[in-house]
């Protein structure tokens, strides 16, 4: 494997095992809609994406007869109160700390927006081991393409010298869009299936981070 200088995390589905509250959400504000929500994770993962304006339209939400902003506002509210009964995967903080002690630089890109971002990774007392957290400018789940070339870009770093680890089909398109190289992990909110089409590397869990270390 390559010697990276810094790896780029996403947050959630990737560090943050938040798949389940996320599905029960959805399927809540499906189910406040008369709308039948998912029967299994498995159906949840293959249907899951950015942006996320495209998903809700894809399991039911009737977007021509309501304001998806409210909706995306709902959803925010009730991930605030419920992500403290989520929990960090088992291998996550271990994995981290191994990271950081090696030297190299750690950064997370999420979608989520910056402050909703900042409040849960302080909460799971996990800030010191990154020099950036970065999330988005609003709650509607659209991309964090952007928000990464801008960090490239301001910080001047040689794609080549970058991993980027996520869940989804989107941190690829993410990595693809800033020129570094993008390994998947399938616990998270997309299917292994849907992982390896991408043409990724995809593993089940993150002991292979310790082959960088």
């Amino acid at each position: 494997m390559p010697e990276y200088k810094c790896i780029i995390w996403d947050w959630n589905g990737t560090l943050l095992n938040d798949v389940p509250l996320n599905m029960g959400i959805v399927n809540t504000l499906l189910s406040e809609r008369g709308k039948k929500g998912f029967d299994s994770t498995e159906r949840y993962k293959s249907e899951f994406g950015f942006p996320v304006i495209d998903f809700y339209r894809r399991v039911g939400f009737d977007l021509e007869k309501e304001d998806f902003t409210l909706i995306a506002r709902q959803y925010a509210r009730l991930f605030d109160e419920g992500y403290p009964s989520a929990e960090i995967f088992p291998d996550a903080e271990e994995i981290l700390r191994l990271v950081k002690h090696s030297g190299k630089e750690q950064v997370i890109i999420s979608a989520s927006e910056q402050g909703y971002l900042l409040k849960q990774v302080e909460y799971f007392e996990l800030s010191h081991l990154f020099t950036d957290i970065l999330g988005v400018s609003d709650v509607l789940g659209s991309s964090k393409i952007e928000r990464a070339k801008r960090w490239i870009a301001e910080r001047g770093i040689d794609p080549a010298s970058v991993l980027f680890i996520g869940d989804t089909v989107h941190d690829f398109d993410t990595a693809s869009a800033i020129g570094c190289e993008c390994v998947l992990v399938s616990r998270g909110h997309n299917s292994k299936k849907r992982l390896a089409e991408t043409g990724c590397r995809v593993y089940d869990n993150l002991d292979f981070v310790k082959e960088l270390i």
